[in-house]
């Protein structure tokens, strides 16, 4: 590990162009980093690779409208399959091939495709299935009822996992929403289907694996607060960790660069899909909006990877990422550049959610995934109450975070959560899941100021609605029930216009105050 001051010098300079604007907010003032990522009126300038996409986006789509209607949905069944299917196989040989290198389970590949096998088509057998691993990660052998109850756990997880596939097939075929970008050859960016690409991130990868498996080993889950100097004002002390005991924490570029890489190997390549089941939910708000005219807040925007399919479903949202770390700020501008010039606006704010610099009821909606494990108690509740605060009367909190003690009995699989509540803190160091994990979400909320109105799960993964109510309006819970979402026709696909990496970046400023400064920043998913 670098030292503190080397760590130190590589922010700052990673943090070249970015502006401070002062906002005035409810409780005094403070700077924070405001970016604005511009639609610029000069026509960017296509790379031959961008505008081959595009006309074969074209041509696949006046193809597609030529099609009748069941053909139309038997081609996007077979597309989303296909697509499906070689993310799972890559994500599980990369699991494969790390554990190889990091432990010494010794994973049994046939028995794993067995498995997958028999979870796909559905069949069961009298003869006794393979063990897919018989070890632990010490290498020690484990115990016959040990061993079956581990694999059992695996299979059926395995299971859960193509279940959140499945369903998100009958989502994109009934068009609740888009075929996601990033699983279709012709929208998707180069550094998932490039050769070149993918190599030199799965190597790096597999690189930081290395480093992992040391530091959970040697349970070095605060190593960050050893070799990085933080300004106390500007990063809460709970946020100096190296949660999931990945390198730098949340901390730098190479962070950034291989978190979505490695959070898809966590769940075999379901993360994004499990992210998305609240699109269904989010489809049914903008149904009669006008997104030109919508405000967007997403909170703890992380990499950007979900904001980015919310805006490909709804490009001209108003929208606003607010995130603590400025390299997975710098993330989220990236991925998001494919948007520019069509129609909506991002606004980016380096700022902690627990005190946002944001107005009171200034957003239509709020998005938020995967925060609210990786916070202590007390915070929870004040985030909660940022969020009731900067929303809308009327508006909406669409909320994903980790299934809780208790989930999962529609679906059979409570004892698994239980099981993998249990085991998960430990080996990915998270020290504040399992509190969050007898949480009650919906209390929280509602003590906050918003109401409940649907829960749905995917696999490891809950969606939750919650709405601002009018002043005078009933707080009682909308509904306790899973609620489906219905269908809605989806926008009309949005062709990719990326522009310039040196796109100047334009800052949102206010006068200067004479009043004392303090940097503050956001929490990162």
């Amino acid at each position: 590990m670098p030292h503190a001051s080397s760590i130190t010098a590589h922010v700052t300079a990673n943090r070249v162009n970015v502006d401070h604007a002062h906002q005035r907010r409810r409780r005094g003032r403070s700077s924070t980093t405001c970016r604005r990522a511009t639609n610029a009126s000069s026509p960017a300038v296509d790379a031959p690779a961008d505008a081959f996409r595009r006309a074969l986006e074209d041509v696949r789509a006046r193809v597609n409208d030529a099609l009748p209607v069941e053909a139309r949905r038997a081609a996007t069944r077979a597309a989303y399959a296909s697509s499906a299917s070689l993310r799972f196989a890559f994500f599980l040989s990369q699991v494969v091939s790390n554990s190889r290198e990091t432990d010494a389970r010794d994973l049994d590949v046939a028995a794993i495709a067995q498995v997958v096998g028999r979870v796909v088509l559905g069949t069961d057998t009298a003869d006794k299935p393979a063990a897919m691993v018989t070890k632990t990660m010490d290498g020690e052998e484990m115990a016959n009822e040990q061993a079956e109850s581990v694999n059992a756990f695996l299979e059926s997880n395995m299971g859960a996992i193509l279940d959140v596939f499945k369903r998100e097939m009958e989502f994109v075929e009934d068009g609740v929403y888009k075929f996601p970008y990033d699983m279709d050859p012709a929208t998707a960016p180069a550094s998932q289907w490039n050769p070149v690409a993918v190599s030199a991130l799965a190597r790096a990868n597999a690189r930081d694996q290395r480093e992992v498996a040391k530091r959970r080993e040697a349970q070095k889950g605060q190593e960050l607060r050893e070799t990085y100097v933080a300004d106390p004002k500007r990063y809460p002390d709970y946020y100096l960790q190296n949660f999931h005991y990945q390198t730098d924490g949340w901390l730098s570029a190479q962070s950034a660069r291989l978190y979505d890489f490695q959070v898809e190997c966590l769940f075999l390549g379901s993360a994004d899909a499990m992210r998305r089941r609240a699109l269904p939910y989010i489809a049914d708000f903008m149904r009669n909006r006008d997104a030109k005219t919508t405000k967007h807040l997403d909170v703890a925007s992380g990499t950007g990877r979900f904001l980015s399919f919310v805006r490909d479903n709804h490009p001209e949202l108003q929208s606003t990422a607010l995130e603590l770390s400025p390299h997975y700020l710098e993330a989220t501008r990236k991925i998001n550049k494919r948007f520019e010039g069509k129609g909506g606006s991002l606004r980016l704010v380096e700022a902690n959610a627990e005190e946002m610099p944001l107005e009171d009821n200034e957003f239509d909606m709020i998005t938020n995934v995967y925060l609210f494990h990786e916070l202590p108690r007390p915070v929870r509740v004040t985030v909660a109450k940022e969020m009731a605060r900067v929303l809308k009367p009327g508006g909406k909190l669409f909320f994903v975070d980790s299934v809780q003690i208790g989930d999962g009995k529609d679906i059979g699989m409570e004892s698994a959560y239980e099981l993998a509540i249990e085991r998960f803190p430990a080996f990915n160091h998270e020290p504040y899941y399992k509190d969050y994990s007898v949480t009650n979400l919906v209390e929280l909320f509602e003590e906050a100021g918003l109401r409940h109105e649907a829960t749905s799960e995917a696999w490891v993964s809950k969606t939750m609605v919650f709405s601002k109510p009018f002043d005078g309006q009933d707080m009682t819970t909308a509904s306790s029930e899973v609620v489906e979402p219905q269908e809605v026709e989806a926008p009309s696909a949005v062709v990719e216009n990326m522009k310039s990496e040196t796109t100047p970046i334009e800052a949102e400023t206010e006068p200067e105050s004479s009043e004392p400064e303090s940097d503050i920043g956001t929490r990162k998913f």
